[in-house]
């Protein structure tokens, strides 16, 4: 009996058996962990793509050149092979000549756009020739012209988890707006 009182009282094989219970917790916030990195990583990314793009364009650059720059720039989330997973959109809108500002609201009118990128979006801003209003511009001069850059991206294929692509909002939008800068 003293021998199969001991095999019950036994310690060989706890450590194992806690090890199996608890890694696929420990794997799952591993994972989790990850997840979470590469969201904020390409949030971020759309971030600075949408400011740098209507910082450069406000500054004179070429829409082209300076939409160019930031896909460049954007790598590896946004990237020349991947192009059904995003979208850019430059936005030329200049204060509607006539209609003075105030009062409020002011209407804008999209004077051109430039497009890059294959995913399924359309301008949440609008499309060329509109008459639009943009919340928090307000008290502009007449004409006075502005530059913006909307990113769309689809997170979609980077999900490494299902209960990742359930948690989270696959589409990620972002959008910048400046005024031109004065050289003087």
């Amino acid at each position: 009996m003293s021998s199969i009182a001991r095999l019950i009282g036994s310690k060989k094989g706890q450590a194992l058996i806690e090890l199996t219970l608890v890694f696929p917790l420990m794997l799952t916030l591993i994972y989790g962990a990850v997840e979470v990195g590469s969201v904020i990583s390409t949030y971020l990314a759309i971030t600075h793509t949408t400011r740098e793009g209507a910082n450069l364009t406000s500054r004179g650059t070429d829409p082209n050149v300076a939409l160019d720059a930031i896909i460049t720039a954007s790598a590896p989330t946004i990237r020349n092979n991947n192009q059904g997973q995003w979208r850019v959109i430059y936005s030329r809108i200049t204060q509607k000549p006539g209609i003075p500002c105030p009062p409020k609201p002011c209407i804008y009118r999209i004077e051109s756009q430039i497009i890059r990128g294959n995913f399924a979006q359309t301008s949440e801003i609008g499309t060329v020739n509109q008459d639009i209003t943009i919340s928090g511009i307000q008290d502009v001069d007449p004409g006075q012209t502005f530059h913006a850059i909307e990113v769309f991206y689809d997170y979609t294929p980077n999900v490494m988890t299902y209960v990742g692509s359930q948690l989270i909002n696959t589409t990620f939008y972002d959008r910048s707006i400046f005024t031109n800068v004065s050289n003087s």
